[in-house]
């Protein structure tokens, strides 16, 4: 139980938060411990997002596709981790992605009433569950705001870091280069020499249906010193 607790306090709604009080919290409330074998869905895309889902071991690949299934995008996410916390409540209440187990994965879930009466109870989860939500709200505006100019490199860095997560690795962009160039407004010239820029600067590879970034963190360097680099 002490690893678990340790995992626990490794995630950010838990920092601060005594390893007394964590236990007291797991008796008391609705919390369920989920294992999943590889290759199985964790969840559908569209799926109602009624609880507060954290990986706490293993990792996951999260599957984004577009409404007209032309384009998706697949990152692999690793525990500890929290699962979209700004689809919980608001309009938008559903998962943007499908989310498969890659090798043995396990989830700790809390189910929606519960995860609000810890925030009534708690202040301290109150204001770390605001201060999740308040840096991924932020952090497509400062990437956006970090454009120095129009050049393609950095809207592909700003697109990539805003649509993935942090640690993410593994990240594939799949999707026809026609459509891509056509998303950026650009000329399939223009497009194709950015891609080979950045595939001999070793931040990607590529081919006509696919893109693989291979340095997410290289992304983040086309962008301006003055970003908080550590919050994409």
């Amino acid at each position: 139980m002490d690893s678990m607790y340790d995992v626990l306090l490794q995630l950010p709604i838990f920092q601060g938060v005594s390893r007394n009080k964590i236990s007291e919290l797991i008796e008391k409330m609705k919390f369920h411990f989920l294992k999943y074998p590889n290759g199985e869905k964790i969840v559908t895309s569209g799926e109602e997002c009624n609880h507060l889902k954290f990986l706490i071991s293993g990792e996951i690949r999260s599957e984004l596709i577009t409404q007209n299934e032309k384009m998706k995008i697949t990152e692999k996410i690793q525990a500890p981790n929290v699962i979209a916390p700004e689809h919980l409540f608001g309009r938008d209440t559903y998962f943007p992605a499908n989310l498969y187990a890659e090798g043995t994965v396990g989830i700790m879930q809390i189910e929606k009433s519960s995860v609000v009466q810890m925030l009534q109870e708690e202040p301290i989860f109150l204001i770390n569950l605001l201060n999740i939500l308040s840096r991924r709200s932020q952090k497509a505006l400062e990437s956006f705001t970090a454009l120095s100019s129009n050049d393609l490199k950095e809207r592909l860095a700003f697109w990539v870091l805003s649509l993935t997560q942090q640690k993410s690795s593994d990240i594939h962009i799949i999707c026809k280069q026609k459509d891509l160039y056509a998303f950026f407004g650009v000329q399939r010239s223009v497009f194709l020499s950015t891609l080979d820029c950045l595939k001999e600067s070793g931040i990607i590879d590529y081919t006509a249906k696919e893109i693989v970034i291979l340095d997410r963190s290289r992304l983040k360097d086309l962008l301006l010193d003055s970003t908080d680099k550590e919050d994409f």
